[in-house]
This record gives C-alpha cells, structure tokens and sequence, in this order.
C-alpha cells in the first residue's frame, strides 16, 4: 500500500513538473494553428483575385478585335514619320504629273547645275557658325531662288533636293533617317516657297527679295520641324518648341537678311530673266 501511494505521489508531481510546458506547447500549437489558417485564407484571397483578374482579361480579349503583329508595328510607327512619307509621295505625285509641263532641256539643265554650284561654293565660306548646326553665308541661297523664281516650282523642287543632298555628302549630320530627309533635301525644296512671289502684283524689282524672304520662311519651318521632333533634349527646360523657335531664327534670320540685301540691288531681276530663257 505504501509503494502505491509512493507511486501516485510520484506521478503527481511529475505531472505536476510538466503542466507548464504542455500549456506553453498547446499555445504555440494555436499560434501555429492561427497562422496557418490566416495564411490559408490568404492564399484563398489571392487566388480569387488571380481568378476575377483573368476573367476580366479574358473578358477583354473576347471584346476587343485581333490585331496582327505587323499592325501593331505600324502603329509603334511615330508620327513624324507618316507626315514626311506622305511629303514624299505628294512631292512625287506633283513632279510626276508636272513633268510634262515641266519640261528639262540642256540649258536649263546647264543653269539649274550653275546655280547649285554656285549655292554651294558661297556655303563654304561661313561668316558665323553655330555651335549646333547652322551658319551663316555669303548669300548662298540667293542662286538657288533666283533658279526656283525662274523655272517654276516643279523644277526649283528638283534642284533644292538636289542642293540639300549634296550638303549631305559633304557635312552629313544624321541621327534618324527621318531627320535626314527633313534636314536636307526636304530643307530646301520647301525653298520654292519664294515662287508665291511671282504671283504677287509687285514690281520684278521687290518680287526676288520677297521670293528670297518666303524661302527663308520654307526652310525656317523644316528646321524648327527638326529642333522639336529630334534635338528636343538640348532645350532643357527650355521647351522644344521655344528652343528651336529661337536657335534656328538666330541664323537663318540673318542669313536670309544678307539675301535679301544682295536681292534688292538694281538688275539682279536680269539673271532671274536670263536662267528663265528656253533658248
């Protein structure tokens, strides 16, 4: 009887001993518990938000169209560069069915080369240069109107492409094949400009320093074209629109000023006349 009691006491206090630890053991149990469950509901959660946001997007693709790849590349196309293609081709429609009227023969041909080398020697000498492109010249595009004023606009536009691709190969400066055609031949064909000039009932004396001024004011604008779309990030905070406004204005303001002096003198209008002779 003795032992037994012994025995029993002994349990007591062992259990006893170890009540603490099992309550602190079912504790972290809950606690585990707990977690599990809140993960679980988590989870759950995430996976209905996963199932709602496929459903919609699925819902979106049954309602908008298919749009191939070579769609969406056109459309990656910038916008500039669909405006100059469709230049391009306009200008091509225009030379095409003018070409009749328009018609080359050896001495304008002579004379439309005369004056582009002419243009391009005087280009050479820079009486100032800018440090981001531009400069300006002894009146180096005074032959090319006095060329456009007499041929008309359909050969004027041949010869001011021309002109501007051979500024191409000797003082290339491309960043985009975009940029090229505007800053070059698109530059100064968008001289013929100066061919409203004739329209004007004015004397023969002021037409050529008014065709010289509109030619300034055709390539002005494919220059500020180019400053906004492809120099933007040399105007700071500037704006890139302000900033080609006024850089390009600082020399093709005084080089068509300097054209326009030289235009104005007496019997200038002469060579217009002369370049304008079939024979």
């Amino acid at each position: 009887m003795k032992k037994l009691l012994a025995l029993l006491t002994a349990l007591l206090l062992a259990l006893m001993a170890l009540t603490p630890a099992l309550a602190e053991t079912a504790d972290a149990a809950q606690e585990t518990a707990v977690e599990a469950v809140d993960t679980a509901v988590e989870a759950a959660d995430a996976a209905s938000d996963a199932a709602v946001e496929a459903a919609d997007a699925v819902e979106e693709a049954a309602e908008e169209p298919a749009v191939s790849p070579i769609f969406k590349k056109l459309l990656e196309v910038p916008w500039y560069s669909w405006a100059v293609l469709a230049a391009l081709v306009v200008a091509a429609i225009v030379l095409i069915y003018g070409s009749k009227k328009a018609k080359w023969n050896s001495r304008r041909l002579a004379m439309g080369a005369m004056c582009i080398s002419i243009a391009f020697v005087a280009s050479c000498i820079r009486l100032f240069r800018m440090p981001q492109g531009g400069s300006i010249t002894p009146a180096s595009m005074l032959p090319l109107v006095m060329f456009m004023v007499a041929a008309g606009p359909l050969q004027g536009f041949v010869v001011g492409c021309a002109y501007g691709f051979l500024q191409l190969m000797t003082s290339p400066y491309v960043i985009h094949p975009v940029q090229l055609l505007v800053d070059y031949p698109l530059a100064y064909a968008a001289m013929v400009l100066g061919c409203l000039a004739t329209a004007l009932p004015l004397k023969k004396q002021w037409q050529l320093p008014l065709a010289v001024l509109l030619a300034g004011i055709g390539r002005y604008i494919m220059a500020v074209l180019s400053g906004v779309i492809f120099f933007a990030d040399s105007a700071g905070d500037q704006g890139a629109l302000v900033y080609s406004l006024v850089y390009n204005i600082s020399y093709l303001g005084p080089d068509t000023l300097v054209c326009m002096v030289i235009a104005a003198i007496p019997g200038m209008w002469q060579l217009v006349e002369m370049i304008r002779k079939k024979n």
